[in-house]
């Protein structure tokens, strides 16, 4: 199971920055009133925003532990553990949200570009007319072609991040070690990489009007191979 609760509890604390950039953008596109389905939610950071700009929220989750630090963190707001491949079954939501990569997560065979269009016409049937859907996927471009390892040290901990490429696969495998006063604890995801313009088509063909993104702010551009997307229902089907 990938983030848990050690990797959980440093991704909410110090990782956070390109989900609260894309909460801002978000609430300022949504044409309310609603619900928001946010996807891969993580610790929740989109809750706050989404709440305070008078929506209603939801947040699904796979990993156990960064469920039960969003439940902690927001009590009263609701929250599921599932895949984001499972959408809940509402119906008429004002925004849908997957960033973080959620869609290139292997944890679901249907991640990856061979599952992305069935998952935006899932997506289309569950906003209503006009109703957005905030993206992110990493494409080709994410990973170097030689392993590369990146090291932080926080006050608490300690993290060592090593990203490999399969080009062919077309699949990014990231190692992750965190040490902290509770021991060492490794996590090896695994990315099936997309490329934009596949997902740009994808959007298309589900009835989406999609925009790409530089970045959720302009001060937090994209680093290279990660691209975003803002797209809106056009279609009434």
């Amino acid at each position: 199971m990938y983030y848990r609760r050690r990797l959980a509890e440093v991704h909410a604390a110090d990782y956070a920055q390109y989900a609260r950039a894309a909460a801002q953008l978000l609430v300022a596109e949504l044409e309310g009133p609603g619900v928001v389905i946010d996807l891969g939610c993580g610790a929740g950071d989109l809750c706050e925003p989404v709440r305070a700009a008078s929506f209603d929220y939801l947040g699904v989750d796979l990993s156990p532990d960064m469920v039960a630090l969003a439940q902690r963190r927001f009590p009263d707001a609701a929250f599921r553990q599932g895949s984001a491949f499972d959408l809940p079954s509402l119906r008429g939501a004002a925004g849908i949200v997957a960033v973080g990569e959620v869609v290139n997560y292997a944890t679901d065979p249907r991640a990856g570009a061979s599952g992305l269009a069935a998952w935006l016409r899932e997506c289309r049937q569950r906003l209503r007319p006009g109703g957005i859907l905030l993206l992110d996927v990493a494409g080709p471009l994410r990973g170097d072609p030689e392993p590369t390892t990146t090291i932080t040290v926080a006050q608490d901990y300690r993290i060592a991040v090593t990203v490999s490429t399969d080009p062919g696969r077309r699949v990014l495998r990231r190692t992750i070690t965190v040490d902290d006063g509770f021991g060492r604890d490794t996590e090896v995801h695994e990315l099936h990489l997309i490329d934009p313009v596949e997902v740009m088509a994808a959007f298309g063909q589900a009835g989406f009007e999609p925009t790409a993104l530089q970045g959720y702010a302009p001060d937090l551009p994209f680093p290279r191979g990660w691209s975003g997307f803002l797209a809106r229902v056009i279609l009434d089907t």
